[in-house]
């Protein structure tokens, strides 16, 4: 797979994790971002870690309606909200998905400059191999900087933990593989925890009703 073909991948899946919003965010931030790097890792570091790419990502899929499943049959509690606003207003000028947007464009410049001029293990920095870890990662920051929600933060950090694991590859092939998986363990656990606050906040819609 040539590399114009793996920023493209790369760059569908970052843009994912910029605007996606609401329930499923990070469901579906888990599903793309593991799409966009999985020929990534398989080049990096052979067809196993596209695999433990792909499952970290199916992980962190389960996880959260898994999760929520088994916290919807306790007794609601009022507590933390993951998709509640905390200390930001909810209308303004320029919108939360507005500046996520401008954000991944600073993103892109970002990445595209760093793959071009910072090396990366045996990686020639001329060749932009980096920068499919690049853009997800600085797309995973942004999210995280810019977070109005538990919800925010968890997109952000599935982006991120996704991004190291195959950045790890990057720098020294299928060695650090034991590692890599490690790193990415995060994904899943962050998805247990935003289902789990999700459900446990929300009673179920039978309840609910008078």
């Amino acid at each position: 797979m040539n590399q114009p073909l793996l920023d493209l991948i790369a760059f569908a899946a970052g843009s994912v994790a910029v605007v996606v919003d609401r329930r499923r965010a990070v469901l579906v931030t888990c599903i793309a971002v593991a799409l966009g790097l999985a020929p990534a890792a398989a080049i990096y570091g052979g067809g196993w870690a596209a695999v433990v790419v792909l499952g970290a990502g199916a992980a962190g899929a389960v996880a959260g309606p898994l999760a929520g499943s088994i916290a919807a049959r306790m007794r609601p509690r009022p507590g933390l909200d993951p998709l509640r606003p905390v200390g930001a207003p909810h209308e303004g000028l320029f919108g939360p998905r507005s500046a996520r947007v401008a954000a991944g464009v600073i993103a892109l410049i970002a990445a595209s400059w760093v793959s071009f001029n910072v090396p990366v293990g045996s990686v020639a920095p001329v060749q932009g191999a980096l920068f499919p870890v690049a853009f997800i990662f600085t797309c995973g920051v942004l999210r995280i900087f810019l977070a109005r929600t538990v919800t925010d933060l968890s997109v952000g950090v599935v982006a991120i933990g996704l991004a190291v694991s195959v950045g790890w590859l990057l720098r020294a092939g299928s060695g650090p593989l034991p590692d890599a998986a490690g790193v990415i363990a995060i994904v899943p656990v962050a998805g247990a925890v935003e289902g789990w606050l999700a459900a446990r906040r929300h009673p179920p819609a039978s309840e609910a009703r008078p």
